[in-house]
C-alpha cells in the first residue's frame, strides 16, 4: 500500500506536468488557427485533451487521499497525511533475478509447522514401537512369598506378578500393532503435508520472482516506448510550426506520450508489489 502510494504520487505530478503542456498546445493551437493555420477542431481537441488530464488529476488525487487513509488505519492511526519518500528512490538488488537461497522457506510459518507435525509424527511412531517392549519393575517390597506349588501361582506372588507385566504386550498384540500402523500412517501424512508445503512455497517464490523479472522487462520496455512518443510529440510539433505535418498527429503523440508514462508506473508498481510477494513468500520476516 505504501508502495501504492508512491505511484499515485508520481502519477500526481507526471499528471500536472502534463497539463501545464497541454495548456501551453491548446494556447499554441488558438493561435494557429488565428492564423489560419489550424482548424477548429483540432482546437477543441486540445482542450478536450486539458480537461481530460485535469480529470485524472482530480481522481488520482482523490485515490491518493483514500490510499493514505487507509494505510493509516493499518499503521493504528487516525486518518492523516503520512511522510514519504518518492518513487525512484525505491531500489532493489538486481540479484533477485538470479533467484534466493532453497534454505530461506524455513522462515514460512506454514513450512515450520509441517516440520513440527513430522517430528511429532516420528515421535510417536517411537512410542508405538516402545509399547512392544514391556518393562519390569522390581521394588523392595517384591519376593516369593511361598515355594508351594500351589500358592506360586496366588495373585500377590512374584511369578504372577511378572508373567502377567511380561505376557500384557501378546494379549494386547494386535491392539499395539494397530497402534504402530496408525503412528506410521500419520507420519507419512505429515511426511507428505510437510512436502506439499515445501512445494507450495517453492512455487509461492518462483511466481514473485517471475512477476518482479516480467515487470522489470516491463519497465525497459515501457521506459523506450515513452522515449519514442515523447520524441515524436517534439518531431511533430516542430513539423506543424513549418507547415509540413498536421496537428493532429501533435495530439496523438501527446496522448500516448501520457499513457506510456502511466504504463511505465504501472509496471513499477509490479515489480515492487512483487518484492512484497517474495517478502511474504519467504516468511515475511519471522525468524
Amino acid at each position: 500500500m505504501y508502495y501504492q502510494l508512491l505511484v499515485l504520487d508520481e502519477q500526481y505530478r507526471i499528471t500536472e506536468s502534463t497539463i501545464i503542456t497541454r495548456t501551453k498546445s491548446l494556447e499554441t493551437s488558438k493561435a494557429l488557427k488565428e492564423a489560419g493555420n489550424l482548424t477548429a477542431v483540432a482546437v477543441l481537441q486540445s482542450e478536450a485533451l486539458l480537461l481530460n488530464a485535469k480529470s485524472l488529476l482530480v481522481n488520482i488525487d482523490n485515490q491518493r487521499m483514500i490510499t493514505e487513509n487507509a494505510l493509516s488505519i493499518l499503521l493504528n492511526q487516525s486518518p492523516h497525511k503520512l511522510e514519504r519518500t518518492r518513487l525512484d528512490l525505491q531500489s532493489f538488488s538486481h540479484e533477485l533475478l538470479y533467484g534466493v537461497p532453497y534454505d530461506l522457506l524455513k522462515n514460512r510459518p506454514d513450512i515450520r509447522a509441517a516440520e513440527f507435525e513430522l517430528i511429532h509424527a516420528f515421535e510417536l511412531t517411537n512410542v508405538a514401537q516402545a509399547s512392544f517392549y514391556p518393562s519390569l519393575k522390581i521394588t523392595a517390597n517384591t519376593g516369593l512369598q511361598s515355594v508351594d506349588i500351589d500358592r506360586l501361582f496366588s495373585l500377590k506372588s512374584l511369578f504372577v506378578n511378572t508373567v502377567a507385566s511380561l505376557t500384557q504386550p501378546i494379549w494386547n498384540k494386535r491392539q499395539l500393532r494397530t497402534q504402530k500402523e496408525i503412528a506410521l500412517a500419520n507420519q507419512q501424512i505429515a511426511y507428505l503435508q510437510f512436502r506439499k508445503s515445501i512445494l507450495n512455497a517453492s512455487n509461492d517464490v518462483s511466481s514473485a520472482l517471475a512477476l518482479y523479472q516480467s515487470q522489470t522487462e516491463m519497465m525497459s520496455l515501457k521506459q523506450q516506448e515513452y522515449n519514442a512518443y515523447r520524441l515524436a510529440t517534439e518531431y511533430s510539433q516542430e513539423l506543424v510550426n513549418y507547415g509540413l505535418a498536421n496537428y493532429l498527429e501533435v495530439l496523438r503523440s501527446q496522448e500516448n506520450e501520457l499513457s506510456a508514462q502511466l504504463n511505465y508506473l504501472n509496471a513499477n508498481y509490479g515489480q515492487l508489489n512483487a518484492v512484497v510477494d517474495l517478502y511474504r513468500a519467504l516468511g515475511g520476516g519471522a525468524n
